[in-house]
């Protein structure tokens, strides 16, 4: 019998921000990024991010007996329309938008979505222009994302290991760019018709390219690939160190229309985000939350 190789875990092409832009260790780094859907993208010095991962280890926890420093990161499953128990998977989740965020979250733990966010914005420049879409399209065919505009997610995951579930579906992220931190193994990526991990890089967050970004430049010379992601099962030596990550996604609105551009500089209206949303969650998650990152959160709209 033939004995299966392991497969070998993905590279990732390493940036840092320099001088208000972003710059690949490599030459042609970029390229290779927008191919391969992915990269990692050094932590800007200053940015903490102890927050976040206070938020992944306590949103699940009840607020009982919480002392006053921690009180107000517990308590979360309580939020209807923020809180997703994915069923079928380890995974459970909180979803804000900027408007829930500052409802809900302490504010250092708004602050530092506010810088991911802001990173992940110069993440889409930066490609935009690397695959040759004319500056004066940009707000037009990103539904405004790139000015600030849309809905600039975050989320903050939950590991249960006692499931004996996968740890996230399969999936391609739905918008433009999405800023993710992790510290453990799990994630991983489909390339070349099998599954490889994608080890956490430290210090580092993880960049992926979206659906949204994908069908945007489909039809371009150089364009973007959203890469096939899941987070495989996760059995902790402890419950004290169960998996987490959080995210920044910078994503069209739900009310907004997805576009296409092509080489000549036109470009056209291909579908509704709502709808492109909707299918979206009916084949990843196929569960109750249909309306999930299409209806505003719980005293949160659009950011």
């Amino acid at each position: 019998m033939v004995e299966q190789r392991a497969p070998e875990p993905v590279v990732l092409e390493r940036a840092a921000v320099r001088g208000g832009g972003i710059v690949f260790a490599e030459s042609d780094g970029l390229g290779r990024a927008l191919d391969a859907g992915l990269f990692a993208l050094a932590v800007p010095e200053g940015l903490d991010l102890r927050p976040g991962v206070r938020l992944c280890r306590e949103f699940h926890r009840p607020r009982t007996g919480a002392d006053a420093a921690t009180r107000p990161y517990r308590g979360m499953r309580e939020l209807e329309g923020v809180y997703f128990d994915r069923e079928h998977f380890q995974t459970e989740h909180l979803l804000a938008d900027a408007e829930a965020r500052a409802r809900h979250f302490p504010p250092e733990v708004v602050a530092m979505a506010d810088r991911m966010n802001e990173l992940a914005l110069l993440v889409l420049r930066t490609a935009l222009d690397a695959v040759g879409v004319t500056a004066r399209l940009w707000s037009q065919v990103t539904s405004g994302a790139v000015d600030g505009f849309g809905t600039h997610w975050f989320a903050a995951n939950h590991y249960r290991s006692d499931r004996d579930q996968l740890g996230c579906a399969p999936h391609k992220d739905t918008g433009f760019v999405t800023l993710l931190y992790n510290e453990q193994d799990g994630l991983e990526a489909f390339s070349g018709g099998r599954w490889s991990p994608v080890p956490p890089v430290s210090g580092h967050f993880i960049v992926n390219f979206g659906g949204s970004f994908e069908l945007l430049t489909e039809d371009l010379a150089r364009s973007v690939h959203a890469v096939l992601h899941r987070v495989r099962r996760c059995a902790p030596a402890s419950s004290d160190d169960e998996r987490f990550s959080f995210a920044a996604f910078v994503n069209p609105s739900p009310a907004a229309l997805l576009h296409k551009v092509d080489d000549g500089g036109g470009h056209r209206v291909v579908s509704t985000v709502a709808d492109f949303l909707r299918d979206f969650n009916r084949d990843t998650w196929n569960d109750r939350h249909d309306d999930f990152g299409i209806a505003t959160t719980r005293g949160g709209g659009t950011a």
